[in-house]
This record gives C-alpha cells, structure tokens and sequence, in this order.
C-alpha cells in the first residue's frame, strides 16, 4: 500500500474517532434543524477536519516530503470546507423556519428569567 493511502486511512479513521466527538458536542451547543441529511453532512465534515492533522502530519513522516503533507491536510480541511457549505444549503431553510418564532427579550421573559 502506497504511503499516501496509508495516510488517508489513518487520517479517515482518526477522523472518525475525534469527529464525532466534534460533531456530538456541537449538535448539544446548537441543535440542528435540517433533518438527517444535515446531521449527516455535519458529521462528514467533522471527521474531514478532524482527520486533517494526522493525515497531513504523517504524510509527512511516511512520504518524506512537507509539501505533500500540507496538500494532504489542505485536501481534508477543503472537504470539510465543501461539506460544511453543502450542510449550510440544506440547514439555511430549516432553521430561518424554527427560529422565526423568537421574539426577542419580553417583558414576561425578564420576569422568568430570575435576573
């Protein structure tokens, strides 16, 4: 197996290890709206950029070569990029629909709030 795939699988799979801690703790910071394709998308783009580090840092090691390695880790962060952007289309609509009923600080809001 070439060297270079050696570092795409191991940074896939780092990837998966510490992207779906990622992505787990950002769906509890901020839920997500668009449905599964959206988690989906949200999830492939953290295992992209979780896997950036290692895939371009062994690169390195195994090809020798630091232009390599930095085309690896580029190559990783910009398919996060264009996941990330994909996700952003399909969450746009939902979450403008479910965050259109806020209205803002009430006067009932302050007096619930224990302030």
């Amino acid at each position: 197996m070439d060297s270079i795939w050696i570092a795409v699988a191991v940074g896939i799979a780092f990837g998966l290890f510490v992207g779906s801690r990622i992505a787990k703790r950002s769906e509890q910071d901020d839920a997500i709206y668009g449905g599964d394709s959206a988690k989906t998308l949200h999830r492939l783009a953290s295992i992209a950029l979780g896997g950036a580090f290692p895939a371009g840092l062994l690169t390195i090691f195994l090809a020798h070569s630091v232009v390599s390695g930095i085309v690896m880790g580029f190559a990783f962060v910009g398919t996060a990029f264009v996941l990330l952007i994909l996700f952003a289309l399909v969450e746009n609509g939902p979450r403008a629909i479910a965050l259109e009923d806020d209205q803002g600080w009430t006067e009932e809001k302050a007096r619930s709030s224990g302030l």
